[in-house]
């Protein structure tokens, strides 16, 4: 009896004493996220000024989401960036509205501690709520974000765009993006799903899954440039700046393949860039069939065992214009977003090994290089220099 009351002791003191240990490290942990700064979005290079609005649209024209009987008429929330002249008399706009709410969500998504994403709100962007636009003609560019993501998740790009002469247009795909504010203060939280390997993609209920989802998404890359050519039609000080004879799309992951598949749909769009891009949901006809329209990716070195980039390469070859990818040794797939450019912290999350300035100066200069070739009547693209500039990539032309 003695020798089992001893054991029950040891037990209860090493159980009391593990519970404590947990619980001093959680807070401890607790401590150490909140007191690490966050950089904020890096300074542009362009010569312009970066103003920032944010709006709402509907489309009377189709339902909310394809399933769970969701109905009432499609709402999407929009953020623009644009170049702006004056900026005295305005206040610089937040990283991320209503920072709290978005953050939780994110961080249970990508297991990314919540007192590091609550430190989200004190990130600086470099642009400015409401500003006057700068007079001018600039083509525009949409963003789709990429699968349970959000549309900020490309802040350092978007900026960087709009201060070399871009209209950039980014929304959250309402239901497939990680959370929706709309009418202000309702939060719809993502429906979305795909597939987790190559097996379950090639499954007749997820292809028929995601097949409903990319068409949701490419309507809305066509309804915003109908309501954004409405939009700044009525509005006296967007009246005129915005080239809607020239119109690239790109986006991430999930968003990459929507660029795709919304440059096949709509022949306003006239180039499209990939950000480690999700090509898997193309269907094979529509990669067998010409795109006819210049074409930039910038990934990662491979997908591992998927065959993600295999397709990527039958695309490209099917594509009678120039098609390029862009292969980065040292980056991962959030990595191509804004993820990795507050702190390295989030190399223990899911970022790479590569640095944040040069991953964002890659995917920064290639763009700019990439619109400014085929929206602006720029010079030609010359694919082969980044290989020069940037140790860590290499060219290939598809």
């Amino acid at each position: 009896i003695e020798v089992k009351m001893i054991k029950k002791r040891r037990l209860f003191f090493k159980i009391t004493f593990y519970s404590l240990f947990i619980i001093v490290f959680n807070s401890c942990a607790t401590v150490i996220y909140k007191s690490i700064p966050l950089k904020n979005i890096a300074k542009t290079k362009g010569t312009y000024f970066v103003g920032t609005q944010n709006f709402q649209v509907v489309d009377s024209s189709r339902v909310m989401w394809f399933t769970d009987n969701i109905k009432g008429p499609r709402k999407l929330s929009v953020k623009i960036w644009y170049p702006a002249d004056n900026v005295d008399s305005f206040s610089k706009a937040p990283y991320i509205n209503q920072h709290k709410i978005i953050g939780s969500f994110i961080s249970k998504i990508f297991g990314v501690p919540e007192p590091l994403m609550d430190r989200a709100g004190g990130v600086k962007c470099n642009s400015w709520l409401n500003a006057v636009p700068a007079r001018g003609k600039f083509p525009i560019v949409i963003y789709s974000h990429g699968h349970q993501s959000i549309k900020v998740a490309n802040t350092s790009q978007a900026e960087e765009m709009a201060s070399n002469g871009y209209i950039v247009i980014a929304f959250d795909h309402t239901y497939d993006a990680a959370l929706t504010v709309i009418d202000n203060d309702n939060i719809i939280y993502t429906r979305s799903k795909l597939p987790q390997n190559d097996d379950e993609a090639a499954s007749e209920k997820m292809i028929k899954r995601v097949k409903s989802q990319l068409k949701i998404r490419t309507d809305d890359i066509s309804f915003i440039i109908d309501k954004i050519e409405l939009k700044f039609s009525n509005d006296k000080s967007f009246s005129g700046i915005a080239d809607f004879n020239n119109i690239g799309v790109f986006g991430h992951s999930f968003g990459g393949c929507t660029a795709i598949k919304s440059a096949y749909n709509d022949n306003r769009i006239d180039a499209v860039l990939g950000l480690d891009a999700y090509f898997l949901p193309l269907s094979k006809d529509l990669i067998k069939k010409d795109l006819n329209k210049p074409f930039v990716h910038i990934g990662q070195v491979d997908w591992g065992t998927s065959n993600n980039y295999n397709i990527m390469e039958e695309f490209g070859k099917n594509n009678s214009k120039s098609s390029y990818h862009f292969s980065v040794e040292g980056s991962k797939h959030n990595d191509f977003t804004d993820f990795s450019q507050f702190t390295k912290l989030t190399r223990k999350f899911g970022s790479g090994e590569i640095s944040p300035k040069i991953i964002r100066n890659v995917m920064n200069d290639i763009m700019i290089g990439f619109f400014d070739a085929h929206l602006k009547d720029g010079e030609y693209f010359d694919a082969g220099k980044y290989e020069d500039t940037f140790k860590s990539v290499k060219t290939y032309v598809h």
